[in-house]
């Protein structure tokens, strides 16, 4: 951790003898993906093109509705037999197109036996995002369309194709025997599924030369390097859709986490999307870059709601398990409404009494007060300064500052927030 230490260890090091001390070589083989469900297609499409959730499911929407893919919906990520029955004639139609031939013949001809992706206990309304017998050349479609149906398609031809397989390699080098250096990396044994699916992840992994134990050599060059520690990188959209599929994950009472495992955590399939496009439009969070950020706005909330219960997943697990429980007619739909309405009370109880104790320092909270709109509503009344044309109060109107007189003489003053475009503080 010290830089001199550094420096004398990199000088100890110059010139010396070195010995391949240890060579500890791992295979690792992988499975192709499974089929898509929404949830994996959205935060698939995210990785890889930067489409946000609610973009992924309108374009699927619309290839939904040409008829070439099937229900976007879908929390599933299996096949019954009777679906994977047609895959062989999909395949085949899609084999003809120039995008995917290079990918024909397949090294499987059929997935039917392969629990892997034909399971019927696992389908519950709907299969897994899957190609029609509708097949579509991709290229007559629009770019995103395009983009998503390749996405589709790939993960279909890929459950078709072997396993992925990697040596991993951990090479420990002393340097006049004892001072220990470690070297990481892979080597590509068997490609696999990996032909058909896009790797558009950098390979950091470093391809090793090939070394025995015992073998000797010299230093010919040291180099110290200075870095500090990243914090965890910021969330992606994409990510965020799967942190809501897998919140259960992050419960300390096993039982409760279950429930919320098999309830797909926060949302459905159908609603993630808009949860998070509801969060952007409220504006708790900010998106740039395909980064996710919280604002002002939404740090305020977090820091007034605290860790009441209205914050808690253990809440969401408990109610899935209470509608469920309705559901199959062992609880009362009756007595879990009064039980809501006393828990409103309670959340709006709890609120005003930690009111007092609420520090909202450091946030811009001006820009967040909540703006009347209509009757029976009133603006914010802070004036800016007097009227130009009255002896109005220029107050603050949403959009755009204005007369404090306009509803009883109709002055006209105002200025707008926005100027050619540009906000004005």
């Amino acid at each position: 951790k010290e830089k001199e230490m550094a420096y004398k260890i990199a000088q100890f090091c110059e010139g010396k003898d070195a010995e391949v001390h240890e060579l500890v070589t791992e295979r690792k083989e992988f499975q192709p993906p499974l089929l898509f469900n929404l949830s994996s297609l959205q935060a698939t499409a995210n990785k890889a093109f930067k489409f946000s959730p609610k973009k992924t499911l309108d374009v699927l929407q619309g290839l939904y509705q040409k008829g070439i893919v099937s229900y976007p919906r879908s929390d599933s990520n299996y096949v019954t037999e009777g679906e994977a029955e047609t895959f062989p004639e999909i395949l085949e139609k899609l084999s003809a197109f120039s995008e995917y031939e290079h990918l024909f013949p397949l090294p499987y001809s059929s997935v039917l036996g392969n629990k892997r992706y034909v399971n019927a206990k696992k389908v519950s309304d709907h299969y897994a995002i899957i190609p029609t017998e509708q097949v579509k050349d991709p290229s007559k479609l629009s770019g995103d369309e395009q983009k998503i149906y390749d996405l589709v398609v790939r993960r279909l031809i890929a459950a078709h194709y072997e396993k992925a397989i990697f040596d991993y390699t951990t090479i420990t080098t002393l340097v006049e025997k004892r001072a220990a250096f470690i070297s990481k990396g892979k080597q590509q044994i068997q490609e696999g599924w990996r032909k058909v699916i896009f790797q558009n992840e950098k390979d950091d992994d470093v391809i090793l030369p090939n070394v025995q134990e015992g073998e000797e050599g010299k230093v010919v060059k040291v180099d110290v390097k200075e870095g500090k520690t990243q914090p965890p990188k910021r969330y992606t959209e994409g990510q965020l859709i799967t942190l809501m599929k897998t919140a259960g994950k992050h419960l300390d009472n096993d039982e409760l986490e279950k429930i919320l495992a098999k309830s797909e955590g926060l949302g459905t399939e159908a609603t993630r999307a808009g949860i998070i496009t509801m969060l952007k439009d409220r504006k708790y969070i900010d998106v740039k870059k395909n980064q996710v950020f919280a604002t002002d706005k939404g740090k305020v909330l977090i820091d007034a709601i605290g860790d009441k219960i209205l914050a808690s997943p253990e809440m969401t697990a408990k109610w899935e398990q209470r509608l469920a429980e309705i559901g199959e007619g062992t609880a009362s739909a009756g007595a879990f409404m009064e039980q809501t309405k006393k828990l409103s009370a309670k959340i709006i109880e709890d609120a005003v009494e930690a009111e007092s104790k609420w520090n909202f320092s450091g946030y811009d909270t001006e820009s967040i007060q909540r703006k009347g709109k209509g009757k029976g509503k009133s603006f914010s009344s802070k004036s800016f300064g007097s009227c130009k044309l009255c002896d109005g109060k220029v107050v603050d109107k949403g959009s755009f500052y204005g007369c404090s007189n306009y509803a009883k003489t109709k002055c006209t003053f105002t200025v707008s927030k926005k100027i050619l475009g540009k906000t004005v503080t």
